[in-house]
């Protein structure tokens, strides 16, 4: 790596929200879906179809997907050969500038059986059960490292990463990913830019394509998503970790962006 790509990796953040190893059924089935965060996806069985910007691709054994923030996709089975998978959702950025956009990584790549893929996957599983500060380090140092092989298998052209001067927009972003159990207002971000809400709204759609509020609710039904389908919490538990305070407008909130009421979420997607 040049001095000048060291330098631009200097602020580089690594944050990760949701992850397993699972066998997935029947049911497993997205349409349309905008995730605020990266998707890594290792296939280790079966036979589904994901579809990105439009474009399906056959989902297999040995085949690795990435999907950047706020990418439009599908995902289905094609028969009963139902897949089990690898997968985490995560964040990665720098402090100023748009790394994915610049890297322009290939949606898929193939591989064959890698131990080092596995681990990776296997040591970030470990270090989330481990609220120690060595098993945070280390669990960012897993992430980087499964995101380093995704590149280095992907026989990218060398880049060069620019510098942006989107520091203060960059923070934006980490506050609202950082507070989803509070009530974030318009006005409140606005402020923190030192810009009126109507420009605000401008700069975030230009940057995030989504307003702030489908941004923020997005993060929101997301995180709601993996609690239902990856915890025993109950439904007001995490209710409360959305920054909601009545049951009956999370549940219809719920509802809206995803089509089921929690405990119908749940009855579906958990537990596979």
């Amino acid at each position: 790596m040049d001095t000048s790509n060291a330098s631009s990796l200097s602020n580089l953040s690594i944050d990760y929200y949701y992850g397993g190893y699972t066998h997935l059924g029947r049911s497993w089935k997205g349409y349309d879906v905008l995730c605020p965060f990266c998707k890594i996806y290792y296939i280790t069985e079966g036979e589904c179809e994901i579809k990105i910007k439009g474009t399906p691709y056959a989902g297999k054994a040995g085949r690795m997907f990435f999907i950047p923030p706020q990418t439009k996709h599908s995902f289905y089975h094609v028969n009963d050969n139902f897949i089990t998978k690898y997968w985490i959702h995560f964040d990665i950025k720098t402090g100023e500038g748009n790394l994915l956009k610049q890297l322009n990584l290939p949606f898929y790549i193939d591989i064959s059986e890698d131990r080092n893929i596995v681990d990776s996957f296997q040591d970030i599983f470990r270090y989330t059960r481990d609220n120690s500060l060595p098993s945070a380090f280390r669990l960012k140092s897993a992430i980087l490292s499964l995101f380093s092989d995704y590149i280095e298998k992907s026989q990218l052209t060398p880049v060069t990463i620019y510098n942006e001067n989107n520091s203060e927009f960059n923070g934006i972003i980490t506050y609202i990913n950082n507070n989803l159990e509070k009530k974030i207002t318009l006005e409140d971000l606005a402020v923190r830019m030192h810009m009126h809400p109507n420009y605000f709204i401008r700069l975030f759609k230009s940057k995030m394509g989504t307003t702030p509020l489908n941004y923020i609710n997005t993060l929101k039904i997301e995180r709601a998503k993996s609690l239902l389908e990856n915890t025993q919490l109950s439904v007001s538990e995490i209710m409360l970790q959305v920054g909601s305070q009545d049951l009956s407008s999370f549940s219809n909130f719920f509802k809206h962006y995803t089509g089921y009421h929690p405990k119908g979420f749940r009855k579906t997607f958990g537990g596979h």
